[in-house]
């Protein structure tokens, strides 16, 4: 994949194989040294993203490319220097000879046969003819992005599971939850002013690994957040003069203060009331839209003042100035990284999937995306739902080739 990053011996944050991390400027370096001295539980650390610093023999071997620091991610990468399916995984797969790309099926629903107690393959809609197609398979592997996933199998219906494909807990659809990225916080910095910026860096900056309630509970709120922290310098010029001098001005903008900002990633709690559900209404493919009632609750409101105040304080501490706080209470979904829904647990009757992604109704049918996570922690967690993907297809295939699925 190529990982960005330190190693840098946190237990809540564990290491990696990494390739160089970029660095932190020298006011998130300041930063980092102000409240690492005062705060030693708290870390200042450099992001870690998936970016290919330094280019190995293994992403040659992928047709990929180095990272141009452009900062262009969201356009995709033409270099292959930002991991994504589309540079590395697809290309690979598709050296096997054993995969074939459907772009323009709409996914229906999962076949499920009553008689051999098992999932048969999977119903399929053509984007363009709408025509039915049914494909056969013995494994079958959900992986739609997490409320995609749960409209499939809630859409997955029959006499053996009229309330969606392996819902004998009733909990298909339910404890969908999300990071709360509902703050942020801003200040500038009168000192370093000897230096400035070059470049761009993909990493976006510094981070803040959690560290509340981290050991033991010590707040009035559960669970905790993690925190972005960046620091920039830009021209600015002076816009105060009139003719001449303002064209003077405009021409030749001088350095302001350092900029800082943060925003925060916190854990939102599961809960049986934040759901998905069908709706009446369907698309033009005949699937049911996804009614979505997920909301912050108490929990989240008391997290993002603990964060604001405690950011506050640690950029007071800095000697930051003009501090600026902003909460944005924007609608769920809008933050991304949806979890839940089809989640794992030893208990059938209180989780879909077991600890290996596999359902526990229909042993033949695996679910390894956002959908099947318990909680959301604090980090990106794509990553995480790929080791989820590798550990449980090593797991079907051992019990494919035992005979036991």
């Amino acid at each position: 994949m190529g990982i960005a990053g330190n190693r840098d011996g946190l237990p809540e944050l564990p290491d990696g194989e990494f390739l160089p991390a970029y660095p932190l400027n020298i006011v998130e370096k300041y930063f980092k040294t102000i409240i690492e001295k005062q705060f030693p539980e708290r870390k200042v650390i450099s992001a870690r993203c998936a970016h290919i610093s330094k280019v190995q023999p293994i992403h040659i071997e992928q047709g990929r490319g180095q990272c141009q620091n452009r900062t262009l991610c969201q356009r995709g990468c033409p270099f292959g220097g930002y991991f994504s399916s589309n540079a590395s995984t697809l290309p690979w797969a598709a050296k096997t000879g054993n995969l074939t790309l459907r772009p323009d099926a709409v996914v229906h629903s999962i076949l499920y046969d009553e008689q051999k107690e098992r999932a048969i393959g999977v119903k399929v809609i053509d984007r363009n003819t709408k025509e039915e197609i049914d494909f056969y398979a013995k494994l079958i592997f959900v992986n739609a992005a997490a409320l995609n996933t749960n409209l499939i199998l809630l859409n997955s219906k029959s006499n053996r599971f009229p309330e969606g494909l392996g819902n004998d807990s009733g909990t298909l659809g339910k404890f969908v939850a999300f990071h709360n990225y509902s703050a942020r916080i801003y200040a500038e910095y009168e000192g370093l002013l000897d230096y400035a910026v070059d470049g761009r860096n993909p990493a976006g900056g510094g981070y803040i690994p959690r560290f509340r309630n981290l050991h033991r509970q010590e707040t009035d709120f559960l669970r905790g957040y993690a925190a972005g922290f960046s620091a920039w310098r830009s021209r600015k010029p002076d816009t105060s003069a009139l003719g001449e001098e303002l064209k003077e001005a405009l021409l030749n903008p001088k350095w302001a203060n350092w900029e800082v900002g943060s925003h925060m990633m916190g854990e939102t709690i599961p809960k049986e009331s934040n759901y998905v559900a069908l709706s009446n209404q369907k698309d033009e493919w005949d699937m049911p839209l996804l009614k979505i009632s997920v909301d912050y609750d108490d929990n989240d409101r008391k997290m993002q003042k603990d964060y604001l105040d405690t950011m506050e304080e640690m950029f007071t501490l800095a000697g930051f100035k003009n501090i600026r706080r902003d909460e944005h209470w924007q609608a769920p979904g809008l933050d991304i990284h949806e979890m839940g829904g089809v989640r794992m647990g030893k208990d059938p009757k209180t989780s879909v999937l077991n600890k290996w992604n596999q359902m526990h109704s229909v042993p033949n049918v695996f679910v390894t995306d956002g959908a099947c996570m318990t909680s959301t922690s604090t980090q990106n967690p794509s990553l995480t739902y790929m080791a989820f993907s590798a550990r449980a297809v090593d797991y079907a295939v051992s019990e494919l080739t035992k005979g036991n699925i």
